[in-house]
């Protein structure tokens, strides 16, 4: 028995290496027979991370392209701006492995669900996105914000704190307002306890991915970690059934209210679709928009303010805008104000290039794509990285400083060199939301706080998304 699957192993080893190499395409160092390059999953999501950068830089000096083997199965992995952008573009299908993993946590919403999913999907969520909908969050968004300023307060004046713990809370109430028209603000530590399962859930996914051996499903339902994810996944999929339950019921005493437009916010367009949509469609979809949601809107503006308590003469220059723009006034920001704050958007753009919150993403090849240097075959799995390409050499000398001016003038500027949102049809599909959202809580953060912060001393660690080891470490003073 072990003999015949040593033998498979082998002769599909030697097909793939034949089909994709010697001479087309620089193999990243370290493989082992039959095991491939499985050691660059050894020593912790620390030093994964560090492996993953070598691995891009690897890439940079070998013509944008490398090949790396799991077991007998070959990963392309790319980090020419122009590559990625080609096979974000040309292939939708993700990775089959990666859908396998997040299935109970995600199930199948816009991020990891099949094509044939995705496309009806993201026609009936596309319209939710519209800027007349967007327009209408910006009083939400401003309360939310205060509620923050609020909240940090107490931390004002004292030692370095973890911040991430309160945009992470904020952004989470602020998603549910605004996306499903539910607040949460009144269940303070189920909210607490949800956040701390996604973590969990994180985790447990982790784990996962950087032991071989948990790949297999047989090995994974037996293990300890499984039991953790499933802990986890509970309590997060409790949180989209408080989200549903409490929209039906205001729905329940709105029935007067309805609109026959097709701009409404993302959860009242899902529940009027109920007839193109499960429920566990609907679970799905509201559990991913809450997730990326929150997450990527907390991760990028707690790595922006540590970026700008590193650098004083950027933060006074975010602070000098908001001056200009409001004055002495404690007003709200109005929709009006958002194109006028054109510095803070640059150093919002400039934290999601140097720090990405979502390093990288995985496609199927569905078809032969022509790069500049090679062709990437049918049929193989590629490796998009997103991190690789807003580091790229190509960027200039200053790659790895943090310069929010290099955006003041972008027609030199490669447009597919700006991958935070992703490229494609399958997108981020609330990039818009998103900004707006993160310039409002700008605003009123540093209108009431000068920031600290460290970012030369930040480790980080991969769990598929990029964390501080440490957490967002800064300290804040009052203005």
């Amino acid at each position: 028995m072990w003999i015949l699957f040593i033998t498979a192993l082998c002769c599909l080893y030697l097909y793939t290496w034949v089909r994709l190499y010697p001479g087309t395409f620089p193999v990243y160092p370290g493989v082992i027979p039959l095991l491939g390059n499985v050691s660059i999953l050894s020593g912790g999501s620390e030093k994964v991370w560090e492996t993953i950068k070598k691995i891009f830089k690897f890439s940079f000096e070998n013509g944008d392209i490398v090949l790396i083997y799991f077991g007998p199965i070959p990963f392309y992995i790319i980090t020419d701006p122009d590559d990625c952008n080609a096979v974000l573009t040309s292939c939708i299908h993700r990775s089959g492995i990666v859908k396998k993993f997040a299935k109970t946590f995600i199930g199948n919403g816009l991020l990891f669900g099949p094509v044939s999913v995705w496309k009806e999907h993201r026609k009936l969520i596309n319209p939710t996105f519209n800027q007349q909908v967007l327009d209408g969050f910006m009083e939400i968004f401003n309360s939310q914000s205060r509620h923050l300023v609020q909240e940090l307060q107490e931390y004002a004046g004292k030692d370095s704190f973890n911040q991430h713990v309160c945009l992470e809370k904020n952004a989470l109430e602020t998603v549910c307002l605004t996306t499903a028209g539910v607040d949460l603000t009144d269940q303070n530590e189920f909210n607490k306890k949800c956040l701390m399962a996604f973590r969990g859930a994180f985790n447990a996914l982790a784990k996962r991915g950087m032991n071989p051996l948990l790949h297999f499903d047989c090995i994974y339902n037996i293990s300890n970690t499984k039991q953790e994810e499933l802990q986890h996944v509970k309590i997060t999929h409790e949180l989209t059934n408080i989200v549903l339950r409490r929209k039906r019921e205001s729905q329940d005493k709105e029935q007067n209210n309805k609109s026959d437009t097709k701009f409404k916010p993302f959860l009242d367009r899902l529940l009027e679709s109920s007839d193109k949509l499960s429920t566990q469609d609907l679970k799905d979809e509201v559990n991913t928009m809450i997730l990326t949601g929150f997450e990527s809107t907390s991760g990028t503006l707690s790595y922006c303010l540590i970026l700008l308590g590193t650098h004083n003469n950027i933060q006074e220059k975010c602070y000098q805008e908001i001056n200009e723009v409001f004055g002495d006034s404690d007003r709200d920001v109005t929709k009006d104000d958002l194109p006028r704050l054109k510095y803070i958007e640059m150093v919002l753009k400039e934290t999601m290039r140097l720090c990405p919150v979502v390093p990288y993403t995985t496609r199927v090849i569905t078809e032969d794509v022509q790069l500049k240097n090679a062709v990437l075959r049918k049929g193989h799995l590629c490796f998009v990285g997103l991190y690789g390409a807003m580091h790229h050499p190509t960027w200039g000398p200053d790659v790895e400083q943090f310069v929010p001016e290099r955006w003041l003038d972008t027609s030199g500027l490669n447009p597919n060199a700006f991958a935070a949102f992703g490229h494609g049809r399958r997108n981020c599909v609330g990039k818009v939301y998103a900004m707006m959202m993160m310039k409002v809580s700008m605003v009123h953060i540093l209108r009431a706080y000068r920031v600290s912060g460290e970012y030369n001393r930040m480790r980080i660690k991969n769990m598929g998304i990029n964390k501080p080891v440490d957490g967002h470490q800064i300290t804040i003073y009052n203005r």
